[in-house]
């Protein structure tokens, strides 16, 4: 008689779990931040699919996965490893913090820019692009990208204006053609509001060759048709 001990099923059993659970890991680090949902890792032929969801919930509570729900389909969880940022393709954005759009972060970052052109109206000049980018980089750690979003909603608020260089006035310490921005509307205050509606419809502000106008060059505001109809109307 063969004397030899045979496993233990329930040992067997055990490993063969957590060779399974090894490989749901590995196939939810591959895709990094954006991890892995249950009907992917059921495709996996080599793991019984009734295990997948015991696999997972184990995993979550070895603190190794969280799962993240995606806000572009709600109906998909994606489970990510510990060790990545969740990817913005399943947050939805910048903006989106636990995914709820932040929406007071982003008045209270609207609300600095806005200070920060106040600031500049008062000393009689504009804010450029480069200037409003490299605080936000400093004090909130904004890349260009978000930056440029918070200005292009203070825009559609009609809260402040883009316009270009013309080299004069508000605009002297300003490269000509340099992109701008500016206080609009109610926030203009002492008549500005009318006389930046005004500038911002002057042909100059979207010339492409602008760069190249002067009072005595080829192209000049007393040759430019465009700039003379503006005047007429």
């Amino acid at each position: 008689m063969d004397k030899r001990k045979r496993p233990d099923p329930k040992s067997l059993g055990g490993d063969i779990n957590e060779q399974h659970e090894k490989k749901v890991l590995d196939m939810i680090r591959k895709n990094q931040g954006m991890g892995a949902t249950t009907s992917e890792l059921k495709s996996d032929k080599t793991i019984p699919p009734t295990l997948i969801t015991r696999l997972v919930n184990s995993l979550k509570k070895k603190d190794l996965i969280r799962e993240v729900p995606n806000m572009n389909n709600k109906g998909y969880k994606h489970f990510i490893a510990m060790e990545f940022q969740t990817s913005k393709e399943l947050t939805g954005g910048d903006w989106y913090t636990d995914g709820s759009l932040d929406l007071s972060k982003i008045e209270d970052l609207k609300t600095k820019c806005v200070m920060i052109l106040e600031r500049q109206r008062h000393r009689h000049r504009v804010v450029t692009l480069d200037v409003i980018c490299g605080y936000f980089d400093k004090q909130e750690n904004l890349s260009v990208d978000q930056t440029k979003e918070i200005l292009k909603n203070l825009i559609l608020d009609n809260e402040i204006m883009e316009v270009k260089s013309n080299g004069l006035n508000e605009f002297a310490a300003t490269r000509i053609g340099e992109l701008c921005y500016k206080l609009a509307g109610k926030n203009s205050g002492n008549g500005e509001a009318r006389a930046g509606t005004s500038f911002a419809s002057m042909p100059c502000g979207a010339c492409p060759s602008i760069g190249l106008c002067s009072p005595d060059g080829v192209i000049s505001p007393g040759t430019c048709v465009y700039f003379q109809k503006w005047l007429d109307f």
